[in-house]
C-alpha cells in the first residue's frame, strides 16, 4: 500500500518530468552491458533507483491519463499550473483517492 506522503513524492517528481523540456524517444541514455566483474558501485544503485523513480512516474502518468477529465484537470492546475476547474477542491480530493487507491495495486512504494 502506497501512504500518501509518498504519492505526493511521486506527484512532485511527475511534475518536475512533465515540465521538463526532452524530446527522446524513451530510448537510455545508455547502453546496458555486462561487467565481468561483478562488482557493484553507487553508480549501479543510483541507476536503479532512478529507473525505479521513472518507471513509477510513468505509472503515475497513466493513471492520471485514466482519470474523468475534471480530476485531470485539477492535477494539472495543482501541479502545472493549469486552469482550476469547477468544483476544484472536490476534484483534486477525488484524484486524490483514487490515485491512493491505483497506485497502491501499481506501485511498490
Amino acid at each position: 500500500m502506497i501512504s500518501m506522503e509518498r504519492l505526493l513524492s511521486i506527484m512532485q517528481d511527475w511534475s518536475l518530468w512533465m515540465k521538463s523540456d526532452n524530446h527522446k524517444l524513451g530510448y537510455p541514455s545508455k547502453s546496458i552491458g555486462l561487467s565481468s566483474g561483478g562488482e557493484s558501485t553507487s553508480e549501479v544503485f543510483e541507476e536503479m533507483c532512478s529507473a525505479q523513480d521513472m518507471a513509477n512516474i510513468r505509472t503515475i502518468d497513466a493513471i492520471i491519463h485514466s482519470l474523468p477529465k475534471e480530476q485531470q484537470n485539477a492535477i494539472y492546475a495543482k501541479y502545472l499550473g493549469g486552469k482550476q476547474p469547477l468544483a476544484y477542491e472536490w476534484n483534486m480530493d477525488m484524484a486524490y483517492d483514487n490515485l491512493l487507491t491505483m497506485a497502491g495495486k501499481r506501485i511498490n512504494a
